[in-house]
């Protein structure tokens, strides 16, 4: 380097703020110190060596002030007074303005792009919604490195305080997936929208081997994606509108909400509770359902949140939905102490929206020869169709609402969900009402607006794409609520065999919770801490996705085939 080279480098260090600043708090200090010394005798010391007027001068100028050193004089007051307004000067008027708010301004404006130097096997996330904060969740609680890419600084600051690696700018940049760190990931998540996919999956399947995962908004998006390069296509509002399909069809066929058969005569659904039902305001202990009916209250639903083994003191409302579990015979006499009313001159079913998730739902319905009524304000080649918003109460009568047993709504807004719900509920306090939810936060209000079974998009995409990143795979669960599931494992051959629920700590070590036991045709309901696992013993465990592949892992349980 010349000398000239290094004379401009000089100069510009010294022209620096972190420079010139510094320097000048340093030589201020340095020159009260020595005032200091000469004005000793105005102070109670009398006299004083270089680092006791260094020490007073700084706890002055930072108004510390501990009182040991004190002025006895009135021109010790004078100086004392200069040195700690000095001070105050230096912080409001150089330190905070000139130094401090420059650095926080300019992270705000520019986050941080350096990836750590570990990082790689990870997952590269394009697109940041609230779907993927449920991935981000499960792919962490999981241990597994990700990067997440999104145009918005506001967003990629927001991932970096809380831990994240983030970057901000456009994914389908080249140069961006190379400071991600592509050729060293395991998977690229493209979730930027139709538009801007195409664009995403051509440039990483070009520069990169990794598995490209590609989230598509419509159905008829999925041919394009996987001729551009991805490897796996997932439909969130597919799988969604299958589940919700699914629930519709037990709601029907089996006269209750989501029923699910443990093995022998043994089943398990779901009860909500209407308004006018006289369990509502009950304690669990007083409706005396096991006394009446012969099958247990293992779980409840309430305002979104599932409840396992509930207390007895738990008061039933008109948000409350029973899981219980029994006979076949033992469930519908709770269904009727519930509430809920036989569907025999009502097996039809009411689509509020047509959409991709609609259009799911009544696939399904098709497949089992169930006829149903789609509302929708677009014409569609249907057999039976009202034309009109979901949210009117003459579309809805017009549909049939006072005489159909299920509606399924799933409009592309929550608060037109929530209004369809409500009017739906008013108009026949006995229909069941499956929803789909677009956010997660939406999934409680919901269930306070009288629906008996939601599902959140964002939950479903995140559990998805968990799942593929994890297994490469999803494999189709049976779901309690929005984000709980359940599943039977046998106690066979795993590390549970002969130990106690105590002595398994599975509710500790991985967060799932047993909610019954089923040998042959014997089912005990919410075991307790003693009870023992046998070899015959089949479990029937609830649980996120996550800690159900936990739970699975760490005992080495088998699930039926």
């Amino acid at each position: 380097m010349s000398l000239k080279a290094i004379r401009s480098h000089v100069r510009s260090a010294l022209a620096s703020p972190y420079v010139l600043y510094p320097a000048g708090i340093l030589a201020v200090t340095l020159i009260y110190t020595l005032l200091f010394m000469e004005l000793a005798d105005n102070f109670n010391v009398g006299e004083a060596d270089f680092l006791t007027a260094l020490y007073w001068v700084v706890i002055s100028m930072t108004t510390t002030g501990y009182g040991d050193i004190y002025p006895v004089t009135a021109l010790g007051h004078i100086f004392s007074m200069i040195v700690i307004l000095t001070g105050l000067l230096i912080l409001f008027a150089i330190v905070l303005p000139l130094m401090v708010n420059p650095i926080i301004e300019q992270w705000f404006k520019n986050p941080r792009k350096r990836l750590p130097d570990w990082l790689t096997d990870h997952v590269i996330i394009c697109g940041h919604n609230t779907m993927v904060e449920v991935l981000i969740g499960e792919l962490t609680r999981k241990g597994l490195p990700l990067v997440v890419v999104d145009q918005s600084a506001e967003i990629v600051r927001d991932l970096q305080w809380h831990g994240y690696s983030a970057l901000q700018g456009d994914s389908s940049d080249e140069s961006l997936l190379h400071e991600a760190r592509i050729k060293n990931a395991k998977y690229i998540i493209a979730n930027e929208g139709d538009d801007k996919n195409a664009a995403l999956v051509l440039t990483a399947s070009q520069i990169s081997e990794s598995s490209i995962i590609a989230v598509v908004e419509s159905l008829d998006m999925t041919s394009y994606m996987e001729y551009a390069g991805a490897d796996i296509v997932v439909s969130p509002k597919q799988v969604l509108g299958m589940n919700l399909g699914l629930a519709a069809l037990s709601s029907i066929n089996f006269e209750i909400s989501g029923a699910v058969d443990l093995g022998g005569d043994v089943k398990m659904c779901k009860l909500p509770v209407y308004p006018d039902n006289p369990l509502v305001g009950k304690k669990l202990d007083d409706a005396r359902i096991r006394e009446k009916a012969g099958a247990t209250v293992v779980a409840i639903l309430k305002n979104g949140e599932f409840i396992v083994d509930p207390p007895p003191s738990e008061v039933i409302d008109e948000a409350t939905v029973l899981v219980v579990a029994g006979t076949g015979d033992q469930i519908r006499v709770t269904g009727t102490i519930a509430g809920v009313k036989h569907p025999a001159c009502a097996t039809s079913c009411i689509i509020a929206g047509f959409g991709d998730v609609g259009r799911e739902v009544a696939r399904r319905l098709d497949d089992k020869g169930v006829p149903y009524t789609v509302i929708d304000r677009r014409q569609y080649d249907l057999k039976d169709q009202v034309v009109g918003d979901a949210t009117s109460k003459e579309s809805l009568i017009k549909a049939g609402i006072h005489t159909t047993s299920t509606i399924v709504v799933t409009l592309n807004d929550d608060a037109r969900n929530m209004l369809t719900i409500l009017l739906a509920r008013n108009l026949n306090p006995h229909i069941n009402i499956i929803a789909r939810a677009n956010t997660s936060s939406s999934v409680g209000k919901m269930y306070r607006a009288g629906a008996d079974y939601v599902m959140s998009l964002s939950a479903v995409g995140g559990q998805i794409l968990a799942r593929i990143v994890e297994k490469g795979s999803f494999k189709d669960t049976v779901l309690l609520s929005d984000n709980v599931l359940l599943a039977r494992f046998f106690v066979a051959g795993s590390k549970l065999e002969n130990r106690t629920i105590a002595e398994s700590g599975m509710r500790t070590r991985t967060g799932c919770t047993i909610i019954g036991i089923r040998e042959g045709d014997r089912f005990r309901p919410n075991p307790g801490p003693s009870e023992r696992l046998n070899p015959e013993s089949v479990l029937i465990v609830v649980g996120t996705a996550s800690q159900l592949e936990d739970c699975q892992t760490e005992y080495g349980l088998k699930r039926p085939e």
